[in-house]
Order: structure tokens, then C-alpha cells, then sequence
């Protein structure tokens, strides 16, 4: 799928997840943010990772919107995390995906997946739907966790897979697209 065609179908799916939407309190939180066009935070994001955008969320992690967008890069068949400021139209953070057996990931973490998720559950208890193992441009090593809570909001949260302490979190208001299976 082409830039033009992703843009084009993830604002279709934006003004009918706004009208399907269980609860529009979340959303209608977006309506405080001066944000720019999904469009200029994806065309960064291809700049940044050539490729085919399979997922995009809308996030907020603290004070700040986030659009991120899972790329299936087209170099090296990974998947990335490219975070664009939704504010400022600017790329914040890329993370690659890798697996439990990439030798990297594996020789850095100094903490398992299982005491990740231990953690992640301690500060946001409920559901684990998806998790990932990612490498940040950065150097840093994460396990990302989705968490439905209890509360009934979904929260993102980072593990440090070196240290074991929350890197980040977020709350998720809204996902278009589907995980790599």
C-alpha cells in the first residue's frame, strides 16, 4: 500500500472510529491538542524508515501526543516503532521489533520477559495483549507491554530489559491496523 493509499484509508478509519467509538471521553481529549496532520508525521516516518506502515496508534505519554506507526521495512523486512510529536510534526523515538532469539537482545537483557511483565502488572494490573522485544537507534533494549486494565483503559508501558525499570508509559486512545502475526 502506498503513502497516498495508508492516509487516505486511516482517515476513513478515523472518522468512523470517532463515531463507534464505546467511549468518547478519551477522544474527545485529542480536541485539546493542537496536532498536525497524520499525513506529515507518516511521510517523516517513511523518510526515516522506508517501508509499509501495518498499524498506527495515537497515544499520550505524559503531557505529550504521539502517533506511532508500525513499518514493515522494506530493507530488512523488520518491523519498526517510529514515534512522531504530534504537536511538532517531529520523529522522537524508532525501535526495531526483534525476537525472544535475537542474539543482541538476548546478550543485553539482564532481566527475563517474565519479570518484565511482573513489573508492568505491579503498576497497571490487568490483561497482557501484546508484547514485544525491541531494540531502540538509541541503544536501549525494551520489553513493551499492552496492557487492558483492570480500569478499563489500555495503557503501553516500557521495561528497560537491562534494568527492569519503566522506561515509559502510555495511554492509548486510539489503534488502527493489525500486529504482524
Amino acid at each position: 500500500m502506498n503513502k497516498l493509499a495508508f492516509s487516505a484509508a486511516t482517515l476513513t478509519l478515523l472518522s468512523t472510529s470517532w463515531v463507534f467509538a464505546n467511549s468518547t471521553a478519551d477522544l474527545d481529549d485529542i480536541k485539546l491538542y493542537d496536532i498536525v496532520k497524520v499525513e506529515q508525521c507518516l511521510d517523516q516516518a517513511y523518510d526515516t524508515v522506508p517501508g509499509h506502515a501495518r498499524k498506527l496508534e495515537f497515544k499520550l505519554q505524559g503531557d505529550d501526543p504521539i502517533y506511532e506507526f508500525d513499518i514493515e521495512s522494506t530493507k530488512d523486512g523488520f518491523i519498526y516503532n517510529v514515534e512522531c510529536n504530534a504537536e511538532e510534526g517531529y520523529i522522537t523515538e524508532i525501535e526495531k521489533e526483534v525476537d525472544a532469539n535475537n542474539p543482541l537482545f538476548k546478550s543485553e537483557a539482564k532481566i527475563t520477559i517474565d519479570q518484565a511483565r511482573v513489573k508492568a502488572l505491579s503498576i497497571h494490573p490487568g490483561k497482557i495483549m501484546n508484547e514485544e522485544r525491541e531494540i531502540g537507534m538509541d541503544g536501549s533494549f525494551t520489553y513493551e507491554f499492552d496492557i487492558q486494565t483492570n480500569a478499563g483503559y489500555e495503557v503501553k508501558i516500557d521495561v528497560d530489559a537491562k534494568s527492569g525499570e519503566i522506561e515509559e508509559a502510555s495511554f492509548e486512545l486510539y489503534e488502527i491496523g493489525m500486529e504482524k502475526e
